[in-house]
């Protein structure tokens, strides 16, 4: 089965997976938080009325839940159920309406690119694989020797994890009760150098 074919469209992608690649957990969250996406409202009322998006389009969105079914299946696990979470809605106000347009026709191209991707060696789309194709595509790609499809694999599967465990109601089930500067009323100092010795 041949999955590897080169294509200018995941090279395309590259700029906005460095991007993404380069974006720490916090700044993520700092993002989300910004946008009044991780406030304290139930997750019941979030996602019985989601925010609209502005910028995941229709295929992004399909591949997005795509990705969140099988890179992070819930089913039998402590885990709060991806439907309740606003994963997309996360990901459309906190990373993509944060990046330059030429960066994110790039990323649009790359997640083409990764949805057609396992037609040579499936005959499908990834949106259209079972749970056990996806899941071998994705890992054959996150271990290929292609760069733009390893970062695309890598890129979007955290992007996908990023955005779920930006919103505080996915902590409970891990134990984590928030960040100890909220929690001991540590005032941020924000990116602050540390003092010379």
């Amino acid at each position: 089965m041949r999955i590897s074919t080169p294509d200018p469209r995941g090279a395309a992608a590259l700029p906005a997976m460095t991007a993404a690649g380069g974006l720490t957990r916090r700044q993520f969250l700092l993002a989300a938080a910004a946008l009044g996406l991780t406030a304290g409202a139930p997750a019941t009322l979030r996602a019985a009325a989601p925010a609209p998006m502005k910028f995941v389009g229709a295929t992004e969105a399909r591949v997005f839940q795509r990705l969140l079914d099988v890179m992070l299946p819930t089913e039998g696990s402590a885990l709060l159920p991806p439907a309740q979470v606003p994963v997309l809605q996360t990901l459309d106000a906190a990373l993509l309406a944060t990046m330059p347009p030429h960066i994110l026709a790039g990323l649009r191209g790359g997640i083409g690119y990764f949805n057609d991707g396992p037609k040579a060696g499936y005959g499908k789309a990834f949106v259209d694989l079972g749970d056990a194709d996806a899941i071998a595509f994705c890992d054959a790609w996150a271990n290929g020797t292609e760069v733009p499809q390893r970062a695309l694999s890598l890129g979007l599967k955290k992007l996908v994890a990023l955005a779920y465990f930006a919103n505080p109601p996915t902590w409970g089930p891990l134990g984590y009760d928030g960040p100890v500067t909220r929690r001991n009323r540590i005032p941020s100092l924000g990116n602050q150098p540390l003092p010379q010795a």
